[in-house]
């Protein structure tokens, strides 16, 4: 475990698949994202051989004002750098951390990408070559943005090694963990399809699909169909994602690069490449083919493709086995995402582990008899794969063109540690935003989100104070169930916002210490439960009382004795919660820059300040 890393973050946006939940849908259902190529893209009557393929919506919005880019310069930018951005600010959220958080860290940041359309389009004779086109269209740069404003002090570097570049980029991420060059790492691919360019270069290989579907493994595959795709995953070492109690869903076991070298041509895949390439990975991940229960396979859906990966995937999966080893592909439901094609497969199994059933691989059912499969010990997911209890373990292929292989080794996710904790029956829930306008649409938004839950709302309550906060505009409201919350939320959005101004600076934060009359029976005996910060502090006031009130005042509060509330216990208690409770706070990042305190609160607040040491004002209170 020592080595493993554990995809703890996941975005993404595909073609009809805007966020890791459509995606999931879309691909549970046997989803088809192909269709017809956008108008704003190129005129599909100028090129109507490569006029279909998988084509995502919204790929021109971008939210210049939350990333603190100048109008000029994200018009400028490549629409690879703008659709990143978010996408990998909403992982890092996924993941349970704020991206404000990593600011100045060494998180990493590893991008595949393939090609230049952008700089092709922006960089011609037809356009006035500026500063802003010249940063906005450099590959290198997509990682260098993600990296520059969130302020991510990491490696930074995008791959390119065409089809495979996303996967080569997770193993270099998973390298830099292992060496312990940085603790977070941010891995992403990125691909969109901005002309017909490329597509007409495969149509000139014959590599091209005249439907723009990819059919893998299928009687029918007839080539390539272009794809978008963005996707994102937060990767950290597995024994930091369980010490901080993060949810895991899948465990990398180990990762291998590979090249074809002077094969049989510069473009022309290699069966021996590949098997080694497996043969390393399963080696360095300690685990035998023959555990591996499904392969994501590369799966273009062409010819000379599909039989040279079946043939290479049969040579090491197909040893003596219970069953045969189950493989199938996204890109029949995607197309091909070239740059993004090994995220893509990646966060499809990521997701396959963590819900325990493998999708069905789309056009599986028209399995090509060529490819030799039974006899090779494999099997199309012809209908959805449901996992076992236990350790599952498989495989993500990804070839690049050129001769770039790269297999990544899975496993499911340890049993999550039980704290047996009982969670709280409420919460307070926050949501911040870059604007007033931006902030009242997110209201909306999670009021959707949790709507129907039908339960506690405390673990939404953590995650929303832990990962989704850190903007100027700010909210927060009580709740005790999803669907209280939900119409709190939809209620208050539609309220104008009054004296809406976004702060200078960070907030000023004054603590004021109440006087006897508060006290009440088991008070914080919760919060003593649950924060082991806030229980280690009440202990150190309360050992500091004792020797003045003969008793231990957290038995008392514990317990709920009615004589906490007497006279004589009263304001050791109150001295005593209100001393931890500070502390606590304090421990926490909140410092106030004032206190004040009222009858006896003023003994806890001269504490706070550092006017009187623990043991002296506990002698004066008692």
């Amino acid at each position: 475990m020592g080595d493993d890393i554990a995809v703890v973050g996941i975005d993404c946006l595909f073609p009809r698949a805007h966020g890791v939940d459509a995606y999931w849908e879309l691909l549970l259902g046997s989803g088809d994202a192909i269709g017809e190529v956008p108008p704003d893209r190129w005129d599909p009557a100028a090129h109507p051989d490569v006029a279909r393929g998988g084509f995502a919506d919204g790929i021109d919005g971008f939210d210049h004002a939350f990333f603190a880019v100048p109008p000029r310069e994200a018009a400028a930018m490549d629409p690879h750098q703008r659709l990143l951005l978010p996408s990998v600010w909403r992982a890092i959220e996924d993941s349970g951390t704020s991206p404000s958080a990593l600011s100045g860290s060494d998180t990493g940041v590893f991008v595949g990408v393939m090609g230049g359309e952008w700089g092709r389009l922006t960089l011609s004779g037809q356009h006035r070559p500026t500063p802003q086109l010249g940063a906005g269209s450099s590959a290198g740069m997509i990682a260098n943005r993600v990296s520059y404003h969130l302020d991510l002090h990491g490696p930074s570097l995008a791959v390119d090694t065409a089809c495979s570049s996303s996967l080569v980029a997770v193993h270099l991420a998973v390298q830099a963990l292992r060496t312990e060059e940085c603790s977070t790492a941010v891995a992403a691919g990125v691909n969109l399809v901005l002309s017909p360019t490329l597509g007409l270069v495969y149509q000139q290989l014959g590599l091209a699909a005249p439907d723009g579907r990819c059919k893998p493994f299928a009687a029918d595959a007839d080539g390539i169909g272009r794809a978008d795709g963005v996707g994102v995953v937060v990767l950290r070492r597995l024994r930091d994602a369980l010490a901080e109690g993060s949810r895991v869903y899948a465990v990398i076991r180990g990762s291998a690069v590979n090249q074809d070298g002077r094969s049989n041509g510069v473009t022309a895949p290699s069966r021996w490449s590949q098997q080694k390439v497996l043969a390393t990975a399963y080696q360095r991940a300690g685990v035998t083919p023959d555990r591996v229960r499904f392969v994501e396979a590369h799966g273009t859906g062409t010819v000379l493709g599909d039989a040279i990966e079946c043939a290479a995937l049969g040579a090491v999966h197909g040893v003596p086995r219970d069953e045969p080893c189950a493989i199938g592909s996204v890109k029949g439901n995607l197309g091909h995402t070239e740059g993004a094609a090994g995220i893509a497969g990646l966060i499809k199994t990521a997701l396959a582990l963590h819900h325990r059933v493998v999708p069905t691989s789309r056009h599986a059912d028209r399995e090509n008899p060529r490819l030799r499969l039974a006899e090779r010990g494999l099997r199309l997911i012809k209908s959805p794969l449901r996992l076992p209890r236990g350790e599952t373990v498989a495989g993500v292929s990804s070839f690049g063109m050129g001769g770039t292989n790269a297999h990544v080794v899975l496993a499911s996710a340890p049993a999550p540690h039980r704290s047996g904790r009982v969670p709280s029956a409420a919460g307070v829930f926050t949501v911040t935003a870059d604007s007033a306008e931006g902030l009242r649409r997110n209201l909306l938004a999670q009021a959707g989100a949790v709507a129907g839950r039908g339960r506690a709302v405390s673990a939404l309550c953590w995650s929303s104070n832990r990962a989704k906060t850190g903007l100027p505009y700010r909210y927060a409201t009580t709740a005790r169930d999803a669907e209280e919350l939900a119409g709190t939320l939809r209620r208050d959005a539609e309220r104008p916002a009054r004296d809406a101004v976004r702060p200078s600076a960070a907030p000023v934060v004054g603590f004021l210490f109440t006087g006897q009359g508060s006290t009440y029976p088991g008070m914080t005996a919760g919060l003593y439960r649950d924060l082991p910060a806030y229980r280690r502090h009440l202990d150190e006031a309360d050992a500091a009382l004792a020797p003045h009130t003969g008793r231990s005042l957290t038995e008392l509060l514990l317990a709920g004795d009615e004589r906490v509330t007497g006279a004589r216990l009263a304001q050791p208690a109150l001295f005593a919660v209100e001393y931890a409770l500070s502390q606590t706070l304090t421990e926490l990042g909140v410092r106030p820059a004032a206190v004040l305190g009222h009858s006896v609160g003023e003994y806890a607040a001269a504490v706070t300040a550092g006017a009187l040491g623990l043991a002296d004002a506990a002698a004066l209170v008692a």
